[in-house]
């Protein structure tokens, strides 16, 4: 009562009545603006200096998005410079577009095609290009396909014309991970804008009717409510047209460095607005580990998954210290949700625990090894190569190949299945021996996607594989994920004579004999109920112990197993380390295990001296190689030589000299008889002219169901060589597994192989030449 009197006495004031009645109506309306300028003066100074703190962190989490990424890994160097890199992490750009902007649609159109032919096939050989065409276009094959630059590009253009004439959105993800009794409830539903792809289920909103309706249907069989169905199917605007993921650095740096000129031409209204079309253009960056070589050593190292998660060799081998601790990639974004700039993070606000590997491997070699391969191999026709190139001095490995290989960085492509072509393939029992080969199985096969469509198939049995009639798949890399496998370590065969000179230094090594001695060879020899013959009719009659090491006489080998019996043959079988693991820096080694002496049979014994029941590896033959190209000493084989850290600590790989198999005087003795095949026996056509090379081959039956297979191009050819035989700068060893084309014994055909590798390398590490004297 008291504040309702006191009212009324102000407004009954005459001097209040008096003021009043003087005050316009222009003074109320100016002073009304001038109360409210001052409010929103009052307002802007609490937003911006008082309470900032709070709007800004407010702003930032409505406009900053974060991508978390667990780790990310550092760098593997190539041996060749220390400063090649094989192997990082960086960030490669998914490149899209936002179709609603109104400005030069032509140029995008012509400008996209060019960045993804730059993508897909500049620089690359016609099969990767149709290859990465197919997989872009989505399709099987292109109809009247010619390798033209023209060709290819009108068939991009007219895939960026369809991409940049959608406006709307057609297709939204609902669900993912359904089983069938899911994905059949679905296609029950008979709903047409639904579209089950194998466990997916997509909806186009473009073709609903009733969206409330169809919103209450759905939320029947997805765990959503018919309100967040209905957000999720609502008809909108397509603001982002992805064109093409994970771009090369090249392609990245051509098209960002197109845009930055392009907005400084705008600055300075060099170029119309009109005609600009760097709105368009949003970039994504995506942490990824990057393999600048693509197939170069691929099998050495293997890949990290789109997870970042290891597999296999040195990404494996290495784990602990190639990871990075966690980090973000942090980007601003407008009300569209584009991203308007990458944020940068201070140095201090990131965590950095690097290491770089230096590995043994030159990448010079590396690279001209597995191009001397994949051309050789496709001529042969052969299922598989490897080859080791060792240092024999220090252990080092320079090179490990092996065919085929498979693009690191798009590791997933081994598993795309084609059909088999009779013009290939035109004898599918000879051309696919030994290949997976698929036919459809309904009842027995298992599920595959061909052409986007699932399909059932198990492998095909011998029979099938050879009747043209059948409808046939097959990986299209040949060999699926086996390509994965590092065979130079990971396989294992028998390798027959290329061995044999071990036994020969066995017996020079006990009995003292020398090169020239001579001995009796009546061709053959009975073991039990089976004969042992020579292959080749030189080894008849007296001949030297040269001689027979020249032409791998069987009967001598024998001979030689006889007088030294088991014990020493085992001992120096485990000498050379074909008991255990090489303990390379390479997980997934593998070695084969050698009974004790006692346990072998006469049979095995004799057949031991020509190396038919004892398995090996590449690696394992090239440290024994090692071991005769050295003098005595057996060297732990290597693949990394340092290991550096941020804080300048280096970790360095010393040769490890393991044990001394041999006497020196040994090593020279057989050296001479290998270097003496070479000029002037059987390898002599073979030999690189002005160097003296020291050499052994033969060609191997591959084991099946407890036999030998017996039928025609069921071989492994093996080779090895080291050089200059004085003063070995390198052993090679090469595995060629069922080549179908050339001669049927190795010496005959690998030995092209060996003068590419061996010119190649006299070349690059300037070997000098010398007078080779041939008797």
């Amino acid at each position: 009562m008291k504040q309702k009197n006191l009212i009324e006495k102000i407004i009954n004031n005459k001097k209040v009545k008096k003021i009043f009645k003087n005050f316009s109506r222009v003074h109320i309306i100016a002073s009304f603006f001038i109360l409210f300028s001052l409010f929103i003066v009052w307002k802007m100074f609490s937003y911006t200096v008082l309470d900032y703190s709070f709007y800004n962190n407010l702003a930032d989490k409505q406009q900053i998005w974060e991508v978390i990424v667990p780790v990310t890994r550092w760098t593997i160097y190539s041996s060749w410079d220390r400063e090649t890199v094989l192997w990082t992490s960086l960030n490669l750009y998914n490149v899209a577009i936002d179709p609603q902007m109104k400005w030069d649609k032509v140029k995008l159109a012509y400008f996209l095609r060019d960045i993804v032919y730059k993508q897909l096939c500049e620089k690359k050989s016609s099969e990767e290009c149709k290859d990465n065409l197919l997989k872009y276009l989505r399709v099987l094959e292109i109809e009247n396909f010619n390798n033209s630059e023209k060709f290819i590009k009108d068939l991009l253009l007219d895939k960026m014309n369809k991409k940049l004439a959608s406006s709307k959105v057609t297709s939204v993800f609902i669900d993912y991970e359904l089983d069938n009794e899911w994905i059949s409830k679905v296609i029950n539903m008979a709903i047409e804008w639904i579209y089950p792809t194998w466990n997916y289920v997509y909806a186009n909103p473009e073709e609903i009717q009733n969206l409330p309706l169809a919103a209450e249907k759905l939320s029947t069989v997805f765990p959503y409510t018919k309100e967040k169905l209905e957000y999720m199917l609502r008809k909108r605007d397509l603001r982002y047209i992805p064109i093409i993921n994970k771009v090369s650095i090249h392609v990245s740096e051509y098209l960002k460095n197109y845009l930055d000129e392009e907005k400084q031409a705008l600055r300075k209204w060099i170029l119309d607005v009109d005609k600009s079309i760097s709105k368009f253009f949003i970039l994504t960056p995506v942490p990824n580990r990057f393999y600048p070589e693509n197939n170069v050593a691929s099998q050495v190292i293997w890949f990290v998954d789109s997870e970042w998660v290891w597999h296999y060799w040195i990404e494996w081998q290495f784990d602990n210290i190639l990871k990075w601790n966690n980090w973000k990639i942090v980007s601003r974004k407008d009300i569209l949700w584009r991203i308007i700039d990458p944020i940068s993070l201070n140095t201090e606000d990131l965590v950095w625990e690097w290491v770089s590997i230096i590995t043994t491997i030159d990448r010079n070699i590396q690279k001209k090894v597995e191009w001397i391969l994949a051309d050789w191999v496709k001529k042969f026709r052969a299922n598989k190569w490897s080859v080791v190139v060792m240092d024999p001095k220090t252990g080092r490995v320079l090179a490990m190949a092996n065919y085929p290989t498979y693009n690191i960085n798009n590791y997933g492509d081994v598993y795309e299945i084609e059909k088999v072509r009779y013009s290939k393939y035109p004898d599918p029992k000879i051309d696919l021996l030994w290949y997976p080969v698929f036919v459809e199985d309904k009842e027995n096969g298992e599920k595959f996607f061909y052409d986007n469509k699932e399909i059932y198939l198990r492998k095909a049995t011998r029979e099938e594989l050879w009747d043209v009639t059948l409808v046939k798949y097959k990986y299209k890399n040949d060999f699926w994920a086996e390509v994965y496998k590092n065979d130079a370590i990971s396989s294992l065969y028998e390798p027959g004579s290329i061995m044999k000179w071990i036994t020969v230094a066995i017996w020079i090594d006990t009995w003292e004999i020398k090169r020239y001695s001579m001995y009796m060879d009546k061709w053959e020899v009975t073991i039990d109920n089976f004969t042992i013959k020579n292959v080749s009719d030189k080894c008849l009659w007296y001949n030297s112990y040269a001689h027979a090491l020249n032409y791998s006489c069987n009967v001598w080998m024998i001979r030689i197993v006889q007088k030294v019996w088991k014990v020493l043959e085992h001992q120096y079988l485990n000498d050379f380390w074909f008991w255990s693991l090489t303990w390379i820096d390479l997980y997934w080694e593998v070695s084969a295990k050698i009974k004790s002496w006692e346990m072998w049979s006469q049979a095995q014994l004799l057949t031991s001296s020509y190396w038919l029941w004892v398995s090996v590896t590449p690696i394992q033959m090239a440290s024994a190689y090692s071991v005769l190209a050295n003098g005595w000493i057996y060297l732990k084989p290597r693949i990394v030589d340092e290991i550096r850290f941020p804080d300048g600590k280096v970790i360095k790989y010393k040769k490890e000299e393991v044990r001394r198999v041999i006497k020196k005087s040994t090593s020279d003795t057989v050296i001479d008889m290998l270097v003496d095949s070479a000029t002037n026996w059987v390898a002599k056509n073979w030999n690189v002219e002005w160097y003296s090379v020291a050499w052994k081959t033969w060609t191997s039956s591959i084991p099946y169901k407890w036999r030998y297979e017996k039928w025609q191009w069921t071989t492994i050819w093996s080779y090895a060589w080291f050089w200059p035989a004085e003063d070995p700068k390198f052993v090679i060893i090469v595995k060629l597994e069922r080549p179908r084309t050339g001669q049927w014994y190795g010496w005959a055909t690998s030995a092209y192989i060996f003068k590419d590798i061996a010119s190649y390398l006299f070349d690059y590490y300037w070997i000098p030449k010398r007078n080779i004297v041939k008797k």
